[in-house]
């Protein structure tokens, strides 16, 4: 902005024409102007960006706006399209006058003979005599039924502390 030959320049002219007394007090108040200046030209460009950010965000939310409601429109039409050929299909079989529906007699017996889909698993009896019969073949302790099983000595560790 200004050269350093012109600060000192204008620094003499302001000492001779203000004086020795008045200088620090004219200095501070430039000071102080030129801080309110910066303050109110950074203030100035916070709301300026500001500004230009909420209208990128409004126009986004148009946007966005627009393809749900075009999105909105497009499922509409493919819901009512697939509802009229439901439509149709159901009139297509619920004929009236050919017997397909219960106005031309009682409704039909329900079955009385079930085909099994899955294959019976095995009840909490056979399990558990499967593992007596796995634990007697690997002869593991408490096989037997008249196996009296020896507990370890309780250590000295797990005896709760008494604190007198």
């Amino acid at each position: 902005m200004f050269d350093f030959s012109e600060i000192l320049i204008i620094a003499g002219v302001a000492l001779i024409v203000l004086g020795p007394e008045r200088l620090p007090v004219a200095a501070r108040t430039l000071g102080r102007w030129l801080g309110n200046l910066q303050n109110y030209v950074s203030q100035v460009r916070t709301d300026f960006d500001r500004e230009f950010h909420l209208a990128d965000l409004r126009r986004m939310g148009e946007e966005a706006r627009d393809s749900a409601r075009s999105v909105e429109t497009a499922l509409r039409g493919s819901v009512s399209g697939v509802q009229t050929q439901l439509a149709e299909a159901r009139s297509q079989v619920m004929a009236p006058g050919e017997g397909n529906g219960w106005s031309s007699g009682p409704p039909p017996a329900p079955p009385t003979v079930f085909n099994r889909r899955y294959k019976p698993r095995p009840s909490i009896d056979d399990l558990n005599q499967e593992i007596e019969r796995l634990k007697a073949r690997l002869a593991l302790p408490g096989a037997a039924p008249g196996a009296r099983r020896k507990l370890a000595p309780r250590a000295r560790i797990n005896r709760p502390r008494v604190r007198r």
